[in-house]
């Protein structure tokens, strides 16, 4: 059951803007787990074990995602600046356990550059995505799968916020209106192509832990701060909305910052 709830957390990640599921999954200390059990699922090993493993997980996930996307959906548009400041503050509570994550083995400054590189790529993701991209009403069942892909790639990369992809893709909006409306015959070919994913992206993940696991800590944590400026939506019209909006992002943190004890 408390695997099913931690689920449900990164599903929210996978609708969250700026947000991503892993690092979420991440710091509820069960992401290297999934992947681990993801790996052997896809070599035909200890299917049984994996499938009861990962079976509440991925139903939290859809949960969250399906479910939350009304609820985000419905304050994102009434409330951008105060619903955004609550995911600010979700971010920064995942920056300690990163940052302890990369304390693991010892330090080399050459973990520093890849921190850097990384940074700058986000950086560059985060401004294109402040571009004003014409946002598709509808798309054909190859660009379903791709989406599925980018999901894919967001939900098992830690720090890749794939709503920003979406969003430079022009296909954020249509994908936020069928996971809101439950759209079975839309979703079918995004599960297909987020299976795809999940396969490519657990294998090079597993493989850059086992063997390059400090790189990859750094190169995680360059991406999830990079994420952080493009977080904030609208801006504050009174000075209540900036209390409230300080209010929520701090308690956000705490929530975040308190999840990082759970085993």
């Amino acid at each position: 059951m408390k695997n099913f709830f931690k689920g449900i957390v990164g599903g929210i990640g996978n609708i969250v803007p700026g947000l991503s599921g892993s690092a979420l999954l991440l710091i509820l200390n069960v992401y290297e787990k999934c992947i681990a059990s993801l790996c052997e699922l896809f070599k035909f090993r200890n299917i049984r074990k994996n499938i009861i493993f990962l079976t509440p997980i991925a139903l939290g996930i859809i949960l969250g995602t399906v479910v939350f996307g009304n609820v985000i959906k419905f304050f994102l548009e009434r409330y951008p600046f105060v619903t955004s400041a609550a995911f600010f503050g979700f971010i920064l509570g995942t920056l300690p356990l990163l940052f302890k994550e990369a304390r693991r083995g010892d330090f080399k400054i050459r973990y520093i550059f890849v921190f850097f590189v990384t940074f700058i790529l986000g950086f560059i993701l985060l401004l294109l995505a402040k571009g004003d991209y014409e946002q598709l009403s509808q798309i054909n069942f190859i660009q379903s799968v791709i989406l599925g892909l980018i999901l894919a790639g967001s939900t098992i990369i830690p720090g890749i916020s794939g709503t920003v992809i979406l969003t430079i893709f022009g296909i954020y909006d249509v994908y936020l209106t069928a996971v809101a409306g439950a759209d079975i015959l839309f979703l079918l070919p995004v599960f297909l192509g987020f299976v795809l994913g999940a396969a490519i992206f657990s294998l090079l993940i597993n493989y850059l832990f086992q063997k390059y696991y400090s790189y990859t800590i750094y190169g995680i944590i360059g991406f999830v701060v990079a994420t952080i400026p493009g977080i904030l939506r609208g801006n504050p019209s009174s000075l209540l909305i900036i209390i409230l909006s300080i209010f929520g992002g701090f308690i956000s943190f705490i929530i975040t910052f308190k999840m990082t004890k759970i085993g």
